[in-house]
């Protein structure tokens, strides 16, 4: 046959409930009130204890934790892929010339907040000097330059162009900081966008970095895992514009400090003084 469980009465006055009645109720509680406050104030320095010396740090995190030491990865993802104009983007395009009247070819079509270039409009077009409205949109900002260049050949001595994107972005969002970053070149990759938004550090989960990614009036979620070698081959090591990066949070236990240790320690001494006294 088990025992059953003691009872709270049992534990706390060491005496079992089914030897008294609601009448002797009070008499007992007199009785045994000294040893509640001493099993209470006992109860309440040990968990004062258990907490100074449990407020511990959360392990550290290390990037490539899995990753052998001195050694070489091999067919690695590549950047496959050259970005295309599209619709809203807001182009850098600068002209460089002999020819004196070149500064007219520079000076700002479309201003969008601090930014001032060529914004594509809903058509796909943007008007340039002397050559009209252009079709720009699915182009590479190769094949914008050298069309560019060749248009602008009679009006311009030793024509040389440059195009650029001026409001490309990935979006940072979680507990790497809440930011929109400009994609600077087209071969930013993760570890890029981490850097420049300060890091994960010891707020975020590395095992658990999540990469939204627009295709095809679709959204595709993807999931990266920092602390392995297999970031290094996934198509989500290049960031594409207007991709999100989100890194979960993670929770932190704050390190105890020396004097909020020392603190519970002298409440929990002084505890145990005040319950010899009883």
């Amino acid at each position: 046959m088990q025992n059953r469980p003691q009872s709270l009465f049992y534990i706390i006055f060491n005496v079992s409930p089914s030897k008294y009645n609601l009448l002797q109720a009070g008499s007992v509680l007199e009785k045994y009130k000294p040893k509640f406050i001493k099993n209470f104030l006992f109860f309440i320095s040990s968990l004062l204890l258990i907490t100074a010396f449990s407020c511990t740090a959360t392990k550290n995190q290390v990037y490539f934790n899995n990753l052998q030491k001195d050694t070489t990865l091999r067919n690695l993802v590549s950047k496959n892929y050259d970005l295309k104009i599209q619709k809203s983007d807001l182009l850098g395009i600068t002209v460089a010339s002999l020819s004196p009247d070149v500064a007219f070819y520079n000076a700002p079509q479309n201003t969008v907040g601090p930014l001032s270039g060529y914004q594509v409009d809903e058509n796909g077009n943007i008007s340039f000097l002397k050559l009209g409205i252009l079709h720009v949109e699915g182009m590479t900002r190769k094949e914008l330059k050298d069309t560019l260049q060749s248009q602008l050949v009679p009006y311009l001595k030793d024509v040389v162009i440059s195009v650029s994107f001026l409001n490309r972005h990935v979006t940072m969002l979680g507990a790497a900081g809440s930011q929109v970053l400009p994609l600077v070149s087209d071969n930013m990759t993760i570890l890029d966008a981490l850097a420049s938004a300060g890091d994960i550090g010891q707020k975020g989960k590395m095992k658990n970095v999540l990469v939204i990614r627009e295709k095809d009036n679709s959204k595709i979620f993807k999931r990266i895992n920092l602390e392995d070698q297999s970031v290094f081959y996934s198509p989500y090591y290049y960031l594409q514009p207007n991709d999100i990066v989100y890194v979960e949070p993670r929770k932190v236990v704050t390190p105890l400090t020396a004097q909020a240790a020392i603190s519970y320690v002298i409440t929990s001494i002084s505890l145990f003084v005040l319950i010899s006294k009883l």
